[in-house]
């Protein structure tokens, strides 16, 4: 396929910041501490995130870093070398685990400013899809909660159900039912777990009252996984409210509970999830459930495996890469790894996968990638990978902060590209093509 020269550049939509607010306030602490005690009967500490310091705040943000977060967290799966439908490695069904995030909504925002709004057409879609969109869209607005304003540096991300494939937090968070949060990001240093951040995200299309009651609900899931001995962990639950045509988030804390508090919730979602009405005066010796079904601490001399491999396999989820690339490979492996694009941005280069879109004589080039840097190279060790990590974070201090930069194709180098990037090596690029 032969392009003439650049077009437009990327859709203005997309790369031109928008605001949407977040309330976090003891008002709504309040309130869904009422729902929550009609529900469970318990009163436990709910409060308003002190980074926003109880006031609703107005957040800048560009759709591109929205989309790019949203295709980032729902691709932190680990263990996708592993065999699964057809026999087939799970990362060659989930290759597109980020790009279809951010090809599905590529056309989700409207181009008027100040605020965030999605575009007529979204918005009349949306509602023969309230459940998928309100979801999507509640992580992506917690994502960018968290890794922007909570986070105090990059951290690992992992799904919560497949929490159980992670060698650090799978031994402190196994039998978790189906009533675990959404996900967890922690910390390492260097065979120490410091940091974890239990996350529940909610979203929804009807208003606040239902995200009342939907944060009362995500208390309930940050509360069942135990405390990990040594680290520091916090319990956030987001939710997102699309109400019109505009996106509103919500967000709150809660506080360490008591063993026996935790112990009746998880008790509660584990008989609910059976069928059974709960009752708060059971208690695990009631025989619904066991001790070993509910989330164990971990021992700190078993956290001993360090995660930057897992981290890894995250990145190269992102870019569609396989994550043993010195491995038996598929032949569809083969040729998208030799059908790889470098994008040059400053002094960091990109592995990019490309997908093109056909837009009627036009084309919509879509790149997701990750800094070579943190890519493994043959005869790795872990020395020379954190020696690589750490490099390439020089110069990224503090909070994940996205950037916008230009950036260079090698494959098509009279392209003009705007690339987002964020501070654990992801990257963004959307350009149009004659």
């Amino acid at each position: 396929m032969v392009f003439s020269s650049p077009g437009s550049g990327h859709p203005p939509a997309l790369s031109t910041p928008g605001t949407y607010e977040v309330e976090s306030s003891w008002k709504l602490a309040d309130m869904v501490s009422e729902a929550f005690f009609q529900k469970t009967r318990r009163e436990v500490d709910i409060r308003p995130l002190p980074e926003l310091e109880d006031q609703t705040i107005t957040r800048s943000v560009c759709p591109m870093e929205l989309l790019l977060g949203l295709g980032k967290t729902t691709s932190a799966l680990p263990g996708l070398h592993l065999a699964g439908a057809a026999g087939l490695p799970g990362l060659t069904a989930l290759r597109t685990a980020s790009r279809w995030a951010i090809i599905r909504y590529l056309w989700a925002f409207a181009e008027a400013r100040p605020d965030l709004r999605l575009s007529a057409l979204t918005h009349q879609v949306r509602h023969h899809q309230r459940s998928l969109f309100s979801e999507h869209f509640g992580i992506a607005v917690a994502t960018d909660l968290v890794e922007q304003l909570i986070l105090t540096e990059p951290a690992r991300v992992v799904d919560a159900d497949a929490v159980g494939y992670d060698p650090v937090l799978g031994p402190a968070m196994g039998g978790l039912g189906s009533h675990k949060p959404d996900y967890f990001w922690y910390n390492m240093r260097g065979r120490n777990l410091t940091d974890v951040v239990v996350l529940e995200a909610k979203g929804n299309s009807s208003g606040r009252p239902t995200s009342v009651l939907q944060l009362a609900r995500g208390v309930q899931q940050v509360l069942v996984p135990k405390a990990v001995p040594g680290a520091r962990m916090r319990r956030i639950v987001i939710g997102a409210c699309l109400a019109g045509r505009r996106i509103k988030g919500f967000a709150l804390e809660v506080g360490e509970p008591s063993d026996e508090t935790r112990g009746d919730i998880a008790v509660a979602l584990a008989m609910e999830e059976a069928g059974v009405r709960p009752r708060f005066g059971d208690r695990v010796r009631s025989g619904w459930i066991s001790e070993d079904s509910l989330a164990t601490p971990v021992n700190r001399e078993e956290v001993v495996r360090e995660a930057w491999d897992l981290d890894r396999a995250r990145l190269f989820t992102f870019a569609g890469l396989p994550p043993e690339p010195e491995g038996p490979l598929l032949e569809a492996d083969r040729q998208a790894v030799n059908a790889l694009d470098v994008v040059d941005v400053d002094e960091t280069s990109f592995r990019c996968e490309t997908s093109l879109i056909n837009l009627g004589g036009r084309y919509l080039s879509v790149r997701t990638g990750v800094a070579e840097d943190l890519l493994s190279a043959p005869g790795d060790t872990e020395a020379d990978f954190e020696q690589r990590r750490a490099f390439y974070l020089q110069g990224r201090p503090g909070r994940n902060s996205y950037a916008f930069r230009p950036g260079r194709s090698r494959t098509r180098p009279r392209e003009e590209l705007s690339v987002v990037t964020s501070a654990d090596g992801c990257m963004l690029s959307l350009s149009m093509l004659d």
